[in-house]
């Protein structure tokens, strides 16, 4: 008989993830993780194949985690807005799940760990990505290139701009940022909004 696992993958992955509280830590070795757990090296690689493995995919259950309020807030009220507000939200409440985020672009984990792990993390955008062209389909009637561009711009770039050396410095956001963010997105979406012309059921729009 199997001996029964005395840990889970997610208590080593939250051991990981929290010692990116520390500034000097971007990417935790294994000793350390070991040493914040409790758990022995070796039972760490029993789980995972190897480092690069194991930060895989706590950078995926990161992203997958941050993923869920940002596709609830496009399929809501005032999707692109209520998007862009969440980052900054999300990572003032959650600091080192907002590192763990930060560790990895995706394309750099393209070629990391087992053909189903890659596969996850190639398609791990998937879902944001055709619920924005939705929203934005109903926010402006039409998801074309252009669109689409400057939504993601809007709700990614435009945000992700203002919190990431606060991110990458393990400090805390200013709430500053969000006044910021919400102006500068607003802007944007009053722009590309069809004049005239309200398409879709988002409150709050003009």
């Amino acid at each position: 008989m199997a001996r029964p696992r005395r840990f889970t993958d997610d208590q080593v992955l939250d051991a990981a993830r929290d010692l990116l509280a520390d500034p000097a830590t971007t990417r935790p070795t294994i000793a350390a993780i070991s040493a914040a757990s409790g758990i022995h090296t070796g039972s760490i690689y029993v789980r995972f194949a190897s480092r690069e493995e194991l930060l895989a995919r706590l950078w995926l259950r990161s992203i997958r985690r941050f993923q869920i309020g940002v596709v609830a807030a496009l399929e809501g009220a005032d999707p692109l807005l209520t998007a862009a507000m969440h980052l900054p939200r999300y990572c003032r409440e959650h600091p080192t799940e907002a590192r763990a985020m930060k560790m990895f672009r995706r394309e750099e984990l393209l070629e990391v760990g087992s053909a189903e792990l890659r596969a996850d993390i190639a398609g791990v955008n998937d879902r944001m990505s055709d619920a924005l062209r939705a929203a934005v389909a109903a926010e402006f009637g039409e998801a074309d290139e252009h669109r689409m561009a400057i939504a993601v711009a809007a709700v990614k770039a435009i945000p992700y701009g203002l919190v990431r050396e606060y991110i990458a410095n393990a400090a805390p956001i200013p709430d500053w940022v969000d006044d910021v963010i919400a102006t500068a997105t607003a802007a944007v979406v009053h722009k590309l909004r069809p004049t005239g012309i309200r398409v879709g059921g988002g409150a709050g729009s003009g």
